[in-house]
């Protein structure tokens, strides 16, 4: 997971800090589901990531 790099195509200025932290918390919840499905623990995986859906589909707090 520490080999994986993630790069933003906008620039830093032009995401709201509500935007941000959705963005942090979605990351969080990515490496959750990938170290549930680099253990072999698929339905875990499934599980949080149905949950990492719902949050991204949230509206974000302007």
């Amino acid at each position: 997971m520490n080999n994986i790099r993630l790069y933003s195509k906008v620039a830093k200025y032009l995401v709201v800090d509500s935007e941000q932290h959705q963005l942090d918390t979605l990351l969080e919840w990515c490496k959750i589901v990938y170290n549930c499905l680099e253990g072999g623990q698929i339905e875990d995986a499934k599980v949080f990531l149905e949950q990492a859906i719902i949050e991204a589909e949230k509206p974000t707090k302007d």
